[in-house]
């Protein structure tokens, strides 16, 4: 019998991440975790960014992580980051980074 290797699957996101976006956002994030694979958030084109938008991150790698799927976040952009260190969230948006 072979294994074949798992790859995580890439889930670009762009544009703003607010509370204006988040329902059609988690939809998406929702859809991806049913599937049960690694992912990675790919945010390089993603903002501008709210509170509502890095709650939504949180959930979903807090969700991910219960259910032990692996889920990362590549390339948070400036506006991300500096609202997760604004919310004393910025060690943890590093340890989200892979």
């Amino acid at each position: 019998m072979t294994v074949e290797p798992v790859e995580d699957k890439t889930i670009p996101l762009s544009g703003p991440i607010t509370l204006y976006e988040v329902a059609a956002v988690r939809e998406l994030l929702a859809a991806a975790l049913e599937e049960g694979r690694p992912f990675q958030l790919d945010l390089r084109d993603s903002g501008p960014w709210d509170v509502a938008g890095l709650q939504l991150l949180i959930s979903f790698i807090k969700t991910g992580r219960s259910r032990s799927q692996a889920v990362h976040l590549v390339e948070p952009p400036r506006a991300c980051a500096e609202l997760a260190e604004r919310s004393g969230l910025g060690e943890w948006l590093q340890s989200a980074v892979g």
